[in-house]
């Protein structure tokens, strides 16, 4: 990891509230500025204070699903750059057909690999 993204910050969003601490404390180790919240209404109004560089969320979740706060965060200029990475424990196609419908591409699958998920942020840092 380059010294660039070692102050990158992450919002993470999921309802999983222990799985959501683990991941917060690994990509904390990692040295990745992180903030959590527990669904998309949560997570919409996170972005606006904290301004992350990049959102991992989960897919399914009370009040807004993740790919609800996808689309309403991309159709504002100041939110639509932000690079998103899915992570679901669902393995429905439906899921996967509406993921390409608006747009996303970046799915992982519940339980995931820590290093897959550090891959995956690397090259949505890089490609900013």
């Amino acid at each position: 990891m380059t010294k660039e993204n070692k102050l990158s910050k992450i919002l993470l969003v999921d309802d999983e509230v222990g799985f959501a601490e683990l991941l917060r404390d690994l990509l904390i180790m990692d040295h990745y500025e992180v903030d959590v919240a527990y669904d998309g209404v949560e997570g919409i109004e996170k972005v606006q204070t904290f301004k992350p560089d990049v959102i991992i969320s989960d897919i399914v979740m009370p009040r807004m699903s993740g790919f609800e706060m996808f689309k309403k965060l991309k159709l504002s200029p100041e939110t639509a750059s932000i690079p998103f990475l899915f992570i679901t424990g669902f393995q429905d196609e439906r899921v996967l057909a509406e993921a390409r419908k608006i747009g996303v591409f970046g799915i992982l699958r519940k339980p995931i690999d820590v290093e897959q998920i550090e891959n995956r942020v690397n090259a949505l840092l890089d490609s900013k």
